[in-house]
């Protein structure tokens, strides 16, 4: 089955609404949510597998930065970023965390439900 991971740099009301409407998704893999913050020590970070999906969820500039510095942890991934609003950022330093999707969950959010569906294609 095809797996797809949640992760973002901290909890916060912004990304619990990010996880809502990623769990209401119909697409043809598993979503699994790792803990927000727990720097990919969780046991569920065991079922990652190279190549796999993994969105990435960042409100504000800081958690880029965090972000950023973990990318050794998921550099072998494909990587959908979701940043909360496009006025959050103040430079391009996501770049850095190459990204095949980068989507705001305050204007194009279903871009991600559209890509994830294209490529689950059953």
């Amino acid at each position: 089955m095809n797996k797809v991971f949640l992760y973002a740099a901290k909890d916060s009301d912004a990304y619990r609404l990010v996880e809502k409407y990623l769990i209401q998704l119909s697409f043809n893999g598993q979503l699994i949510i790792l803990p927000p913050g727990s720097q990919f020590t969780s046991p569920l970070c065991l079922q990652l597998r190279s190549n796999d999906f993994i969105i990435l969820f960042a409100e504000k500039e800081e958690d880029i930065v965090h972000l950023i510095n973990l990318r050794d942890e998921f550099e072998c991934f494909r990587i959908i970023l979701i940043m909360n609003s496009a006025n959050e950022l103040k430079n391009n330093k996501f770049a850095l965390l190459s990204p095949r999707l980068i989507s705001y969950f305050d204007s194009n959010i279903d871009e991600v439900s559209k890509y994830l569906k294209s490529v689950f294609r059953k």
